[in-house]
Formats: C-alpha cells, structure tokens, sequence
C-alpha cells in the first residue's frame, strides 16, 4: 500500500499516501479529500483518481471493506478513461484486497490474476510483491496450500529486491503464515519442520519490523509467531506472544487486529481452563467487531464464545451463539454476492460506456472523412488539405514540404477522350500519390486536375526525390484504359524560423 508516482512527492496528494504507509488514517483520509476536492476544481482527472485510490486505501486500513471495494471500482474506471496502467493495477489490488478481506477469495483471486502481466510491464517489484502477497494468501486460504507457498515465495523474493521493509515484513509473515497453515494435517515430522521454517520466516519479519520501529508489523509477526507457536501444542508460550502483539495494537490503534489478537488470546485461555478470562476478552473482541461492522470477526467471536460456554457447562447459551455463528456465515455469503453483483453491475455500465464512446468516434471519423474526402477520387479535398498544412504550420518550427502537381492539358483529355476518361485520369493519379505517400502525409485533390501532397517531417530534397517518382509513375502508367498523361510537379519547403537578433 501507499505507492504513487513521483511526481506527487512533496504535494498534498503524497503526503496522503506518506501518512497511509504510516498507518495515519484519519490524518491521509483529510489529506486526500481535500485533494480530490482541488483537483476536481481545477478539472484535474489524474490526481482526483490517485486520491479517490488513497481513499480507498484509507477504507481498507480502517477495515471498511465494502466502501474500499466500491471507491477502487470507481477508480479502476478513471485509470481506464486516463489510460493510466499503474494506477489501474493498483486500483485492482485495493480491490482484490477488499474482497479477499470479506472472505470472497473467487473474486480476489480473478481480480488479481488479471493484473499479474501488467504489473510486469511496469516493472515495480514492490508492486509484483503485493501483488503476489494478496494471491499467495488467497490460495493458501481456498486449500491450495503448494500453490498459496510457492507464490509468497515470490512475493517475498520481489519485496527483498524491492527494498522497502514494510513490503519485506508483510511478505516475511504471509509466507510463514502459509507454511504454517499447509502443515496442520501433515504427519509429525513433517509438520515439525514446515513449523520450524515458518517460525523462521515470521522472525525474519518481526526483525524487519522492529529494526524500522513498525509498531502494527511488530504487532503481526507477533500474532503469527503466537499461532506457530501454538499449533505445537504449547499454549503458555502461544498467550506470551499473543498478548504481547495484543498490547501493541491497542498502543498502534488498529482496533480489527486487536479484535483479532483478543479472540486468540481467548482460545489460549480456554485451552489453559481459564474460561472467565476467556469470556472477558470474548467480550471486548465482540465490542470491537460489532463497531467496525466486521463480521467476520463478528463470526469467530460468536464461535468462541459458544466454545467456551460449552465448556463451561452452559450448554444453551452456547446454542444461542452457534446460531448466531451460522446466521452470519449465511450474512457474509449475501454480503459477498452483492459485492460481486455490484462489480458486475459496474463493469457492465462500464462495457456499456466505452461501445457508446467507440460508436461516438466512429461516427464522428465518418463524418469527417465525408466532410474532408473527395468523392471522386478518394483522396482528401481541399478541405483536408487546408487543415492538415495549417496544423503543420502552426507549430512553429515546421519541418514539411507541399508538392503542388497540375495535370498537363487536361482539358484536352476531356474534349477529346470524355469527360469519363478524364475521371478515370484523375483517380489514377490520386491513386499514385496515395501509394507514394506515407502514414503521416497527406495526399488532396486541391480543385479541377489540381493535386497536392504534404510531406510531414520531410526536406526538400527528399520530397523532390518522392515526386520525380511519382512523376515518372504517372507517364507510364496505362492499365485503366484512359489516355496517358504527364505532370508537373512543384514543391516547396517550409521556412524554418530564425531566431530574433534582437
């Protein structure tokens, strides 16, 4: 999180994304409303997008997920109308995350994979490692744990060459997270040394983490070392780790991994047999949970507490919160569905846009090209002709030239062959001067047996080399049946302007 281009460090909109690296929410979120608020003044569409994704960044870091999936739409929208790959992958990324956070990992895995070839061309190891961070996570979570593996290897080998320690440390924890999680139904041995790698990797994190004083990364690789340390079955040294990540997300105001770090350090008093301790903390946890409207948090407190009140013998109020348990299970699955219908919805309005802008341009190119073509031979008219020089002119310091070609006694073509003849005429040497002309010139029918051609970006020497082609492919050609004729050609080249002495 919180990459953005250079051009916007040392600006407002760079400072949002500076305090989002360091986790001051409410501080990027006034910054970035104030920016997308100048920069839609000043109709400045790049910067409104950048901010609207610092928006949404601010949403995802608060836990506000459903409003971080609608503001990254939204900006996947603009990067799309400005053309603006980086900000586009990026926009996919707070996306992917948001859905990945309310448990809809389908969606989080498509939306993330569709951005891996981008982020390549751009080139940001960073970004690749986030990239890679969210997709590795969201495999290892849907069960394909070698795949979940293999991919936080990456991620982290991208955040290494990266050098950004925040990007180490998150990448560090995933992937000892993940070869934790893989090994839960492995053998003893093999689970004891996929354990042991992944106690290795979080420390790697934690010593990253506190080298740079991250206080939230601190925080996780603590949590995670706890969760390691646990599934060996030692759970007093399991609460050790877990209430010390716990008192630093109080200390780092991040109330979800609080909420979170509460309901493990309930499962390890329950374990331990302290159960009112359990319920206590259970009951913060759910205070948190219930203000954040996380309900995923919300579900696996309401699991706990049915857990813990089972062993305390109290068997139908743990009924209550089972129901309740399930209840949310069938509310987060409706929650996800309406995200995706809502992604769909837009990016349907979104196909819907783009055909009627296509159609737009294409309407308008037909206009102009019948506004600017001569009907007769196909070429530009006088019209296109005067556009297209003027356009040239005006920059400046134009490097063109302007071939003017006149068809020798033409009207004797007409009075003796037809007028018929001297159309097929016309049009066999418009279409000499259309095969002789590049992309980027422009061959008119200036008026009568007229002709030009404006050579952009052409000296005069070698527009002249051009027409003596054109000249002599004129006089021998006779395929179409109407009389051969010659030209004459001119050809001028812009003047170039000359400094004032003065």
């Amino acid at each position: 999180m919180a990459r953005f281009p250079p051009e916007f460090v040392g600006t407002p909109l760079g400072n949002a994304f500076e305090r989002l690296r360091a986790r001051r929410v409410a501080e990027a979120r006034e910054t970035a409303v104030t920016a997308h608020d100048l920069a839609l003044a000043c109709d400045d569409e790049a910067v409104a997008a950048w901010a609207a994704l610092a928006l949404a960044q601010a949403d995802y870091q608060d836990a506000a997920f459903a409003s971080a999936i609608r503001r990254a739409l939204d900006v996947q929208a603009r990067a799309e109308a400005l053309d603006d790959a980086r900000l586009g992958v990026e926009a996919a990324l707070a996306l992917g995350s948001g859905f990945w956070r309310i448990g809809d990992s389908e969606t989080a895995l498509s939306v993330i994979e569709n951005e891996i070839d981008r982020a390549f061309r751009l080139g940001d190891r960073e970004l690749l490692a986030a990239l890679h961070r969210v997709l590795g996570v969201t495999l290892s979570e849907i069960g394909g744990h070698v795949a979940g593996v293999a991919t936080l290897e990456r991620a982290f080998g991208y955040a290494l060459e990266s050098g950004v320690p925040q990007a180490i440390c998150e990448c560090a924890n995933s992937l000892g997270g993940a070869i934790y999680a893989s090994c839960r139904n492995a053998d003893p041995d093999a689970k004891a040394d996929a354990l042991a790698n992944a106690e290795a990797m979080i420390r790697t994190s934690l010593d990253v983490a506190t080298e740079e004083g991250d206080l939230p990364a601190i925080a996780a690789a603590e949590s995670s070392l706890g969760a390691v340390i646990i599934e060996r079955g030692d759970w007093v040294e399991g609460r050790l780790w877990t209430a010390r990540a716990l008192e630093k997300t109080q200390a780092s105001g991040d109330l979800l991994s609080e909420g979170e770090s509460l309901a493990s350090l309930a499962e390890c008093d329950r374990e331990l047999g302290a159960l009112d301790a359990a319920l206590a903390s259970l009951e913060q946890a759910y205070a948190i949970a219930a203000t954040q409207q996380a309900k995923p948090l919300l579900r696996r407190v309401h699991l706990q507490i049915s857990q813990t009140l089972e062993r305390a013998g109290r068997h139908a109020d743990a009924l209550t919160h089972y129901k309740r348990h399930h209840a949310l299970e069938r509310e987060i699955a409706a929650d996800i569905a309406e995200q995706r219908a809502r992604m769909s919805g837009l990016r349907l309005d979104r196909e819907r846009a783009r055909r009627e802008a296509d159609q737009f341009r294409a309407e308008t190119r037909e206009l102009t090209d019948a506004v600017e073509r001569d009907s007769l031979t196909g070429i530009g008219n006088r019209r296109a002709f005067d556009r297209a020089l003027g356009a040239l002119l005006s920059q400046g310091d134009a490097r063109c030239t302007l071939a003017l070609i006149d068809c020798d006694h033409f009207k004797a073509v007409n009075d003796r062959a037809s007028h018929l003849a001297g159309d097929r005429v016309l049009q066999r040497i418009a279409k000499v001067l259309t095969q002789a002309s590049r992309k980027s010139d422009l061959a008119a029918r200036f008026g009568g047996d007229e002709f030009a051609v404006v050579f952009a970006d052409a000296a005069r020497d070698e527009a002249a080399n051009v027409c003596e082609r054109i000249r002599a492919a004129i006089e021998q050609y006779a395929d179409d049946g109407a009389p051969a004729v010659t030209v004459s050609i001119g050809v001028a080249a812009a003047a170039r302007a000359t400094p004032s002495s003065g």
